[in-house]
C-alpha cells in the first residue's frame, strides 16, 4: 500500500513538472509577428515597359549646289507650301539641297499645303539635270489644307536605282491662266538606292509597324513616311501610331506641323486622316 502510495505521488510530481516546464517555453518564447517581414519585402510593383521614341536618322547625302528652293508662296494661299523633309543638316551650305533615299521604284511625295483657294495642284519630276520632264500629273483635291500625300502612278516606269530626281509640286492658282508665276511651289531631291541582302531580309520578316522603326533608322524618309502614314489611314483611332507620328516629325525638326491632318492626292486612294 505504501508503494501504490508512493508511485502515485512521483507520477504526480512529473507531470507537474512536465506542465510547469512546457508553459515556462511557451511564456518565454517570444510570438512571432510576421507584419514587419511584409513591409520589408512588399509585392514587386509593375513597371510598364516604356515606349520607343520613332527617331529618324539623317543620311549624309548632299546634292548638288545652286539648285531650286523647297518652298514658296504665292497667290492663292498666304503662307508657303513646303515639302515635308527633315531640316537641312548642320554643316550643309544654304546652295546645297538635300537628296532623300528610298527603296521604293513608286515613292510618295509629302508637301505641307497651309489653307489656299486653289483646287488644283501639279506634280513635275525631272531627271537629275533638270532638262527632261518624266513625269506631269495635274491633282484635284477636295481638301483646303493638310499634308498632300502623292504617290507615283502604276503607269509610270519607276525610279532608276543610283539616279538621283528633281521633284516639284506646285498650287494652280489659275490653271486656266499661262502665268505659272505665281504658283506657290515645294520641291525636293530623290535617289532610289538598293539594299542589302541583310536589310531586305529584315524587312520581309518584320510587320508593318516594325518596318516604320527600319526604315527610320537606315534613312529612308519617304518609306518611313508611307508606311506610317498608311498605318494611320487603317487605324486612325489607334494612339500609338498618332505618337510614332509626332515623334517622327519631331526628330525631323517639323514639330509645327506634327498635328496636321493627312490628305492623299492619288484619285484611287483618296482618303483624310486626321
Amino acid at each position: 500500500m505504501l508503494k501504490k502510495t508512493l508511485l502515485l505521488i512521483t507520477l504526480g510530481l512529473t507531470l507537474s513538472t512536465e506542465v510547469l516546464l512546457t508553459t515556462a517555453a511557451a511564456i518565454a518564447t517570444p510570438t512571432i509577428n510576421n507584419s514587419h517581414l511584409i513591409s520589408q519585402n512588399p509585392r514587386p510593383r509593375f513597371t510598364p515597359r516604356r515606349r520607343s521614341l520613332l527617331r529618324f536618322k539623317v543620311p549624309g547625302i548632299r546634292g548638288s549646289r545652286n539648285l531650286e528652293a523647297g518652298a514658296a508662296r504665292g497667290q492663292c494661299t498666304p503662307q508657303a507650301i513646303g515639302a515635308v523633309l527633315p531640316v537641312k543638316p548642320t554643316g550643309m551650305s544654304a546652295t546645297e539641297i538635300p537628296v532623300e533615299l528610298t527603296l521604293s521604284d513608286r515613292p510618295t511625295f509629302f508637301v505641307n499645303v497651309p489653307e489656299t483657294s486653289a483646287q488644283q495642284a501639279a506634280f513635275l519630276l525631272r531627271n537629275e539635270a533638270g532638262d527632261e520632264i518624266l513625269l506631269e500629273k495635274t491633282l484635284p483635291f477636295k481638301a483646303n489644307n493638310g499634308i498632300m500625300s502623292y504617290t507615283l502612278p502604276a503607269d509610270f516606269p519607276g525610279l532608276e536605282v543610283g539616279k538621283k530626281y528633281r521633284w516639284r509640286f506646285s498650287l494652280l492658282c489659275d490653271p486656266n491662266g499661262g502665268d505659272r508665276s505665281g504658283d506657290p511651289v515645294a520641291s525636293g531631291w530623290i535617289e532610289r538606292v538598293q539594299p542589302t541582302a541583310a536589310l531586305v531580309t529584315q524587312l520581309q520578316t518584320s510587320t508593318p509597324k516594325q518596318r516604320v522603326f527600319i526604315y527610320a533608322e537606315n534613312g529612308y524618309w519617304h518609306d518611313t513616311l508611307k508606311t506610317l502614314a498608311d498605318l494611320r489611314a487603317e487605324k486612325p483611332s489607334d494612339f500609338t501610331l498618332i505618337r510614332d507620328w509626332v515623334d517622327l516629325m519631331n526628330s525631323a525638326g517639323l514639330s509645327a506641323i506634327a498635328n496636321r491632318p493627312i490628305v492623299s492626292l492619288n484619285a484611287t486612294t483618296t482618303s483624310n486622316t486626321n
